[in-house]
C-alpha cells in the first residue's frame, strides 16, 4: 500500500478515482431524474387523453340517446366524414338520406364539468387547461414545466358549438325559416349540408370550470315527401 503522506501520485490517484465516483453518481442520479420525468410526462399525458375521452364519451351519449340509423356519426358536419375518393355528389346523396331518413326522436340534454372530475383535479396544471370543441372533435391544450400537451379525440356524432337560439338565428338569416318544427328549412340538402358544414369548423374555447351544455337538437326540413329531421349535438356555455 502507498504512504499517501510521501507519495504524492497516491494522493493524485486518489483524488482521481473520488471525482470519477462522484461523476459516475452523477450521471446516474441524472438518468434517474430523467427517467422518473419521462413517467410523469406520459403519466400526465394519459390523463389528459383520458379526459378528452371522458367529454367525447359524454356528447357521443347525448346524441347516440335513442337516436335512429339516420343519426349515425358519418354525415357532412366532419365527425367521421367520407373519404377522399368519394365524389361531392356521393356525400351530398349520403347527407340527403340522413335528412329523409332521420328518426324524429326526443331531445337529449346532459351537462359536463371539467373540473368536477377527480382525473381533472390531479393534472399539475388544471387551471391551465384550454378546451377547445369543433363541429369534429374536442381537443384539450396545457403547458407545464416547458413542455406542450394535447389530447384530441373525435366526435362520433355530428357536433355544432353553438347554442340553440344562435343556430336556428343563423338558419333563419341564411335560409328564411329557421328550421325549428313549426317553420321548417325548404329542402335543398347541398346548401344545407354545406352551410353546417361551415358553422363546425370554427373552434369554441369553453371554460373548464363552468358547466359546458349539451343537448340533442333537431333540424326541420320540408320536402315534397313531407318533413323530415335531422339531429346533431349542440356544445356550449
Amino acid at each position: 500500500m502507498r504512504d499517501f503522506a510521501r507519495d504524492d501520485s497516491a494522493w493524485a490517484d486518489f483524488l482521481i478515482s473520488k471525482a470519477a465516483l462522484i461523476l459516475a453518481s452523477v450521471v446516474l442520479f441524472a438518468a434517474l431524474f430523467n427517467l422518473v420525468a419521462s413517467f410523469k410526462e406520459l403519466e400526465t399525458r394519459e390523463k389528459l387523453d383520458f379526459l378528452a375521452l371522458d367529454f367525447k364519451t359524454a356528447v357521443d351519449e347525448v346524441g347516440s340517446g335513442n337516436s335512429g340509423s339516420g343519426n349515425s356519426g358519418t354525415g357532412s358536419l366532419g365527425s367521421k366524414g367520407s373519404g377522399s375518393g368519394n365524389s361531392l355528389a356521393g356525400a351530398q346523396e349520403e347527407f340527403q338520406g340522413e335528412f329523409q331518413n332521420g328518426s324524429q326522436d326526443e331531445s337529449h340534454e346532459s351537462s359536463y364539468c371539467f373540473s368536477e372530475q377527480e382525473i381533472f383535479r390531479d393534472l399539475p396544471f388544471a387551471g391551465d387547461i384550454k378546451v377547445k370543441v369543433s363541429g369534429e372533435y374536442v381537443c384539450l391544450e396545457a403547458e407545464s414545466e416547458e413542455q406542450s400537451f394535447r389530447a384530441v379525440k373525435p366526435f362520433a356524432f355530428k357536433v355544432l358549438p353553438l347554442n340553440e337560439s344562435s343556430l336556428h338565428e343563423k338558419l333563419s338569416v341564411e335560409f328564411g325559416p329557421p328550421g325549428d318544427e313549426e317553420t321548417p328549412l325548404i329542402a335543398n340538402y347541398s346548401e344545407i349540408g354545406a352551410f353546417l358544414q361551415a358553422l363546425g369548423i370554427e373552434e369554441a374555447v369553453l371554460n373548464p370550470s363552468e358547466n359546458i351544455s349539451l343537448k340533442k337538437e333537431f333540424i326541420y326540413v320540408r320536402d315534397e315527401e313531407g318533413v323530415s329531421s335531422f339531429g346533431c349535438v349542440l356544445v356550449y356555455q
